[in-house]
């Protein structure tokens, strides 16, 4: 199959790889879709923790074409966005709710090969449904949109409230249209680049140039 291979910092190649090979526990995601991030950028630079050579690649979406043999609840041809984030569940931390510090912690696209190719294998417990009413360029966002509803959860916006968000890149525009969504009846958004205060205004927000 064809990917994007990060060899070491600054080192960047598409080629020919082998095909993924399907664990008992895991699933073979054909990507229909795969978003740049931020993070994608900065272990190409070498300025965040990834595993060369690296496959990156972690907010994608697209349909199973294999099963491993231990999968009953998903079936080739399910679409499906994954969790980029693997956990052990075993560790002290998973058993105590606390995931987010798991020792044997691993990233698809981090730490394992991710989505910049033409098949992802991933574990099939990180995997989610994407209605049929997504399109395979809006399931891709599944995975940094679940980051802004985290936000939102942990800001508790009450309605009425005013928001001032610093920042109009693409987590700062989805965070100014789920605010909107949320009952603040103000969102400022502060950005440097004036393209993305235009953008911003143009979802509502009150744009403000830094």
């Amino acid at each position: 199959m064809r990917a994007v291979v990060f060899h070491g910092p600054n080192s960047l190649s598409v080629e020919q790889v082998p095909d993924p090979v399907c664990g008992p526990d895991e699933v073979i995601v054909q990507v229909a879709q795969s978003g740049i991030c931020g993070t994608d950028l900065h272990i190409y630079r070498g300025e965040y923790m990834g595993d060369f050579p690296l496959i990156p690649g972690h907010e994608f979406a697209g349909s199973i074409v294999e099963v491993g043999r231990n999968v009953d609840y998903l079936a080739v041809g399910d679409r499906v966005a994954p969790d980029p984030n693997v956990f052990c569940t075993h560790c002290d931390f998973c058993r105590n709710d606390q995931a987010n510090h798991c020792l044997n912690w691993q990233g698809v696209g981090v730490t394992r090969n991710g989505g910049f190719a033409e098949y992802a294998v991933v574990p099939a417990r990180v995997c989610y449904a994407v209605p049929p009413s997504l399109t395979d360029a809006q399931a891709a966002f599944i995975e940094p949109l679940a980051c802004v509803v985290y936000a939102l959860t942990r800001i508790n916006v009450v309605p009425g409230a005013q928001v001032l968000i610093y920042g109009a890149g693409p987590m700062g525009l989805l965070l100014v249209q789920a605010l909107q969504r949320s009952g603040a009846s103000r969102v400022l958004s502060v950005e440097v680049q004036p393209q993305r205060l235009v953008l911003a205004a143009q979802m509502g927000a009150i744009a403000v140039a830094a």
